[in-house]
């Protein structure tokens, strides 16, 4: 498992967050996704053989923020 830190455009809610946890938790292969709010990142817990930054970046992506590694 490997964890990485992003950070993300556009997040500025509880709802935002709460949106973006979800969406990324329904990938088996994410263990763990952390959301600094206030800071806007978020810290994903991975299989590196079968989830790859794009990966993520891409779901972030489905609700309209931005997301790049930090």
């Amino acid at each position: 498992m490997t964890t990485s830190e992003y950070n993300v455009r556009g997040m500025h809610c509880v709802g935002c967050s709460s949106a973006i946890k979800k969406l990324l938790e329904k990938n088996k292969h994410i263990q763990e996704v952390r959301v600094e709010l206030y800071e806007s990142k978020i810290f994903v817990t991975y299989d590196e053989s079968n989830v790859d930054h794009d990966t993520i970046v891409t779901t972030v992506g489905r609700f309209g923020y931005q997301a790049a590694k930090a």
